[in-house]
Order: structure tokens, then sequence, then C-alpha cells
């Protein structure tokens, strides 16, 4: 068994999707009727209506009612995932552990989950069902190859989410787009969203050094993000997360091309960049807390 394999990695994971979906059938719902899922057999998922969603072998769904355009690629995929093997993000994960719903028949989403780093390390913390949901192709391919059995992965939508009402105990929305509607529309009662931010200091040596000529991208201010929040939920507390990480020439490349900082910089510091490697970068997130009201 390799590290990344689950107990269960032994069942197909078209088999294993098929399975996880029968069994939390009642959470999901149509993308396109928004009517209930009402069978997962014969490796694919058929609502109500009869609109039907193949199981791909990997395990893997389209759940979105149109592919997406995004730049992010498999290149940058690959580099998180390496990344991330690193520690890179170990300490924002630590961070969000106490916040996830101890509900074990509540999902926990990951929505943006890229290759799926995130949600794999938490399997390994946490007993609730997992999904981890991209509008990027390669990001969910590269979870289906890279982790066994320890989350139900697939491409959706976050306006248009393909879950039931109330059938998501925490949703977590790291450095990715929110759409707080869809949010508590499939949070439950007393369920979580963990947002995770960029701190006015992320990753600041990088940025200084990508944007050498541009003077006035050198620097980031979260404030219209977190206004936007507080005005959508009013409940919200927030958490500060800062340290710094050791830089390898290995991780730093890693570094450097995960980031959407570097397709911004120009030409000319892109290649100052990539030959002057940072030996230490300062990690800064500020965490977004909303819980969801109980019923009265």
């Amino acid at each position: 068994m390799t590290k990344q394999e689950a107990p269960n990695a032994a069942i197909k994971k078209i088999d294993w999707a098929e399975q996880f979906i029968n069994q939390h059938l009642h959470a999901f719902r149509c993308p396109y009727c928004h009517d209930a899922m009402i069978s997962a057999e014969n490796h694919s998922v058929v609502c109500e209506k009869g609109h039907r969603f193949n199981i791909s072998k990997k395990g893997t769904l389209h759940l979105m009612k149109q592919n997406a355009n995004t730049d992010y690629d498999a290149t940058l995929f690959h580099h998180r995932y390496e990344l991330a093997q690193s520690g890179f993000f170990e300490p924002v994960l630590e961070a969000i552990l106490p916040h996830l719903s101890a509900d074990k028949e509540k999902f926990i989403v990951d929505i943006g989950c890229g290759e799926g780093s995130h949600l794999s390390w938490l399997s390994k913390r946490v007993k609730a069902p997992l999904c981890g949901m991209d509008i990027a192709k390669e990001g969910i391919h590269q979870a289906s190859v890279h982790f066994g059995n320890e989350a139900l992965f697939f491409l959706g939508d976050l306006a248009n989410l393909p879950f039931a009402d109330e059938s998501c105990g925490t949703l977590l929305n790291i450095l990715t787009p929110s759409n707080y509607q869809e949010f508590m529309r499939v949070l439950a009662p007393g369920g979580t969203l963990v947002k995770v931010i960029p701190g006015n200091d992320y990753l600041a040596e990088l940025r200084q050094q990508l944007y050498r000529s541009n003077p006035e991208k050198q620097t980031y201010s979260n404030a219209d993000i977190l206004e936007r929040v507080k005005t959508e939920c009013p409940q919200v507390t927030f958490e500060e997360v800062r340290y710094t990480v050791d830089l390898t020439e290995e991780t730093y490349r890693h570094l450097l091309e995960m980031t959407p900082l570097y397709w911004g910089a120009s030409a000319e510091d892109k290649a100052y960049s990539t030959s002057h490697p940072l030996s230490q970068v300062t990690v800064h997130y500020v965490v977004a807390i909303v819980k969801k009201a109980e019923n009265k």
C-alpha cells in the first residue's frame, strides 16, 4: 500500500464511487433540473427527470451543465501536489481542523479542491464523508490519480452546487471564489463555512521578486474580500495564520510554478525569479469561520 492509498483502495475507484453515491444519494441533486438523484447503478447516476451522469473509470463525475475555461492546468496542479507533499500547507490545515463538522453523516466538501491534496490530508484525521469539487478538469483528474478512495472528486459549479439543501456539514473554500447564497443553501443548520483568504503578507517575498519592475503590484490588500465576507455573513469570525517556510531549490520551483502570481509577471521578472530562488517565504492567511444558525 502506498502512502496515498486508503485502506479500501483494493476496490476499483469506479465501484467505490458508485457505493459512496448510493450511501449518500439523498444528499445530491441534479445540476440541470435540481431534482433529487434517484439511483446510482451500472456506473451512472440518474435524477428523477432522467438526466444521467456517468462515473469515470477513475471514479470521478461531471456534474456541471457545461465545461468551464480555466488557466489552471496540469503543470500548475503537478507543482501544487509536490509542494503539498513537502508540508507547505500543513499549518493552515491544522488551523482548519477544529472547525470541521463532527457529524459523520454530513459531507465535508472542499470547493475548489484542485488536485485534492488538502482533502487527502484531512481524510486521515476526520471520519465524515468527503467530497472534492472543482471546475478544472486537470485538477479532478490529478486528484483521481494521486489519491485512493478517500473522497469523491467531481467537476462542479460553485454557482450551482450539485447538493441537496442542508446536506453539508462543512464547506471548505481555500483561496478560491465564493458563492455565499449557494453555500448557505447546502449547509446544514449548525454547519460551518471555512473560507481561507490570502493575508496581506501572503508570499510577500515572492510577490516583490516577481514584480520587481512593477512596484504597484509588490503589495497586496485583502480588505475588499474581508468586507464582502462580513457583508454576506455578519456572524463571521476571523483567525490569522502566519508562518515562514524554508525553501529548497526544488520547493521554490514548485511554489513559483504553482502560484497565479507568476502569470502576471513580465518575462524579465519571470526570468530573474527563476534564476534567483528564494530561501524563505512568508505564508499568511486569514481564516473566515461562518457558522450557520441552528434550527429553532
